[in-house]
């Protein structure tokens, strides 16, 4: 028996779930809270049912696009358990207070104060499972979009090196230059290979958890390399505001520290390294 609506009855007619399908409903998923760090599980926002009525109490920050959203599919503690609830956009006890984000999205803190919400699954059903699941499949489409802004860094930048004069010759003519956006191009192509890979582990059913965390691992450390190494390369111009490519270094910040950064990642790997059977050498010699 379930108790409320599930994921799927976002939308409460087909209309609604096209408007879904097409974007003109935006949903936003309300998990983040302040002094957390990447959990799947909820803390300081809690539900409590009131004559017959959930509702929400606590603050959510940073909510992705949500003072825009139209919806919110939000985490709480029930009896120590993460629950998920829907809150419409227009209910009554709600503040959102949007800002801009340094990469130019938007942002905002959600403030429950009693506000009416909708359960969403089974009764006394734990989303933690779920939640992380989502996460980690969240990890992976960041590290596709990451790889995608790297390329257009190394191409810009490539082409930068290529036009761009300093002595009488263009900059790609003195050998560290060239060097150093070599590595960059290395970086890109380590990170372009974990991705995909990732993407195959998750279709075929596999442990998403760690081969999102091994894609967000290597993004994370190709981007932070190609970020500063496309910055350095353009010189002054490379920090000016007008100019794209401080554009794509602060999305690529973004996105490694929107759902667990690299040293996160590499946390969480080392943390289970022990876990992993002995592999021995081919032809060695058993003791």
């Amino acid at each position: 028996m379930r108790e409320g609506r599930d994921a799927r009855a976002l939308g409460e007619a087909p209309d609604q779930l096209g408007a879904l399908a097409e974007g003109s409903l935006v949903p936003a998923f309300a998990h983040a809270e302040p002094g957390t760090r990447w959990t799947p599980t909820a803390s300081g926002v809690r539900a409590a049912e009131d004559g017959g009525t959930w509702r929400l109490t606590g603050v959510k920050e940073p909510v992705l696009n949500g003072a825009r959203a139209d919806v919110l599919v939000v985490s709480a503690v029930v009896g120590g358990a993460t629950r998920l609830f829907l809150v419409r956009g227009d209910a009554p006890a709600l503040t959102r207070t949007g800002y801009r984000t340094h990469d130019g999205g938007r942002a905002a803190k959600v403030e429950f104060a009693g506000t009416p919400a909708e359960p969403l699954g089974e009764t006394g059903g734990d989303r933690t499972a779920e939640i992380a699941r989502a996460q980690a499949e969240a990890r992976i489409g960041y590290a596709h979009e990451a790889i995608g802004a790297m390329d257009t860094a190394l191409r810009i930048t490539a082409e930068y090196l290529t036009t761009r004069k300093q002595f009488g010759v263009t900059l790609n003519k003195f050998q560290a230059l060239t060097f150093r956006a070599a590595d960059m191009y290395v970086s890109l192509e380590l990170a372009r290979s974990t991705a995909p890979w990732a993407t195959l582990v998750q279709d075929a059913g596999g442990d998403v958890a760690t081969a999102a965390e091994r894609a967000r691992l290597q993004t994370s450390r190709a981007s932070r390399h190609i970020g500063k190494e496309a910055i350095q390369l353009h010189g002054g111009i490379g920090v000016t505001a007008e100019y794209t490519i401080g554009h794509y270094t602060s999305r690529l910040t973004a996105i490694d520290h929107v759902l667990g950064d690299g040293d996160w990642a590499l946390a969480r790997l080392a943390a289970g390294v022990d876990g992993y059977e002995t592999v021995d050498p081919v032809g060695a010699p058993y003791a």
